[in-house]
C-alpha cells in the first residue's frame, strides 16, 4: 500500500564537543527526530525501512547552495518515531554560522517533500562548535590543515575553492591567504610601551636592527712603557798642530775630519690611538629562541 509520509514533528538539538578536531564518532551533528504517518494521519508502525532524503542548504543571489546532504533508509518505532544524527562536516560550520541554513526533507518511494523549513539555532552554541571566529590564526604542529582551516602558506583562493570564501570576503577581498611561513606574529597599531609601530593589519614588515652606538669595550693597545729612539746626526771635528801660535799659521795648520755621532731621543709611557673596525661575526639575521610551527587561519 502506497503511504504519504507526513512529519508531525521535527526537532533539530545542536549538540557539540569541545574540540571539534575529534571523530565523528564524539561530533554528535545535528539530531533529527520525527513521526511518519499515512494519508490517514496515521503513525506507520510496521518497521519497513523507509528512503529519506536530508538536504542542507542555503540561499545566496536566488541561488541555492547544497551544504549537505544524505540519503538513510530509515525504520519507525512502535510509535511511528524515526531519528536521525546528520553528520555534518565540521568545515561547513563557518557556513552555519554566516548564512540562514535551511532543512528539507524527503521520504518515501518517490520520494516527497514533507518539510522544508529555516533551522532555528542558537547562535552561541554555533560559534562554540565553530571554536573561533573566521580570520583567527594558531601555531599548529602538523602539515595538512584541520578541518575548517588552512595553512597559511600564501595559496591562492581559487586553489581553496568554495570553502574559502568566508575567509577571501573577511580579509577584504585578498587573493591569497596570508604567507606566515618563517614569520613570527605581530600586534598591529602604536605600542604603549615605546611608541613604536608594528605593522599593518594583514601586512609584513621589514626587519630592522635598532641604531646604536659601542664603547671601545675591551679593546686597547698594551702601554710601551719608557724608552727611547737613536738617530745619527754628522759632526766636524777640527785638528791642529802644536808648532806655533800665529794665528795665521794656526789657521793653516788646522786640519778636520767629519763624523757620525749616535744620540738618544726619549719618550716617555704612552698608548696608541685603534682606527678601523672589528672582524663580522653572527649569523644572517636577529632572531630568539623558537621552536618551528606551522600556523593556521580559520575559515
Amino acid at each position: 500500500m502506497k503511504s504519504k509520509l507526513l512529519l508531525l514533528s521535527l526537532l533539530m538539538l545542536f549538540t557539540f564537543t569541545t574540540n571539534y578536531a575529534q571523530t565523528s564518532a564524539s561530533q554528535a551533528g545535528i539530531a533529527v527526530q520525527g513521526i511518519a504517518r499515512d494519508n490517514n494521519n496515521t503513525a506507520i508502525t510496521t518497521g519497513d525501512l523507509i528512503p529519506f532524503l536530508f538536504t542542507i542548504y542555503y540561499t545566496d543571489s536566488n541561488t541555492e547552495f547544497t551544504v549537505f546532504s544524505d540519503d538513510p533508509n530509515l525504520k519507525t518505532d512502535a510509535f511511528g518515531v524515526f531519528s536521525y544524527v546528520l553528520d555534518v562536516d565540521p568545515e561547513k560550520n563557518s557556513d552555519f554560522a554566516n548564512f540562514q541554513m535551511w532543512l528539507k526533507i524527503e521520504a518515501g518511494s518517490p520520494l516527497t517533500e514533507i518539510s522544508n523549513e529555516p533551522l532555528k539555532h542558537v547562535p552561541y552554541a554555533i560559534s562554540a562548535n565553530n571554536g573561533v571566529p573566521t580570520g583567527s590564526i594558531m601555531p599548529y604542529l602538523g602539515d595538512s590543515e584541520p578541518p575548517g582551516w588552512v595553512l597559511c602558506k600564501g595559496q591562492t583562493f581559487a586553489s581553496i575553492g568554495d570553502k574559502g570564501n568566508n575567509l577571501k570576503e573577511f580579509l577584504g577581498g585578498a587573493t591569497n591567504v596570508p604567507n606566515l611561513q618563517g614569520m613570527f606574529l605581530r600586534g598591529t597599531g602604536i605600542s604603549p610601551e615605546n611608541g613604536l609601530s608594528g605593522p599593518a593589519l594583514n601586512a609584513p614588515q621589514g626587519e630592522g636592527f635598532k641604531e646604536h652606538d659601542h664603547d671601545k669595550g675591551t679593546l686597547d693597545t698594551e702601554e710601551g712603557g719608557e724608552h727611547h729612539h737613536t738617530y745619527k746626526d754628522r759632526w766636524r771635528q777640527h785638528m791642529g798642530d802644536d808648532n806655533g801660535d800665529d794665528q795665521d799659521q794656526l789657521d793653516n795648520d788646522f786640519r778636520h775630519r767629519d763624523s757620525d755621532r749616535t744620540t738618544p731621543n726619549f719618550d716617555g709611557a704612552h698608548n696608541h690611538t685603534i682606527t678601523g673596525r672589528t672582524g663580522d661575526a653572527g649569523t644572517t639575521e636577529t632572531r630568539p629562541v623558537n621552536h618551528g610551527v606551522n600556523y593556521i587561519i580559520k575559515l
